[in-house]
């Protein structure tokens, strides 16, 4: 059976660090995404992302690899409604190319059977976006 894969670029107007810093910063991750993220941001721990406004954990998974300010790579499960707390753990892995003034940060989610409700609900596109917009103008477009 062949696995799905979404990949998505986007090109900030960020250092590297401040990239780094929205995706393993809560108070940053819960404007662009919905939910705080928690880690220890060692490879082989735990990472969540909570709900804004409590600790029903929104997504679940374990960290694979951490490079601060170059490379993040987590399996996981989104645990938000049942069907996707039912699909089998996917991949998303970050990496980040510093590139003068900007940051070219590349997404890149696998794993995903054909039929993957996690597959089927990502938006990349949407969650891009409010990450560039939540470091260039300080808020997200989509709330």
């Amino acid at each position: 059976m062949s696995e799905l894969t979404l990949t998505r670029t986007a090109y900030i107007k960020a250092p590297a660090a401040e990239v780094w810093r929205a995706l393993t910063d809560p108070q940053l991750t819960v404007q662009y995404v919905g939910g705080r993220v928690q880690s220890t941001w060692r490879p082989g721990d735990e990472v969540a992302y909570l709900a804004p406004d409590s600790d029903e954990k929104l997504l679940l998974g374990r960290l694979l690899e951490v490079e601060p300010n170059r490379r993040l790579v987590l399996e996981c499960r989104w645990l938000f409604t049942p069907e996707l707390a039912a699909d089998k753990p996917h991949r998303e892995v970050f990496e980040l190319e510093p590139m003068g003034e900007i940051t070219r940060l590349t997404a890149t989610f696998d794993g995903y059977e054909p039929g993957s409700p996690a597959y089927l609900a990502c938006d990349m596109a949407r969650t891009g976006e409010n990450l560039k917009s939540v470091l260039e103008t300080g808020a997200p477009l989509f709330s």
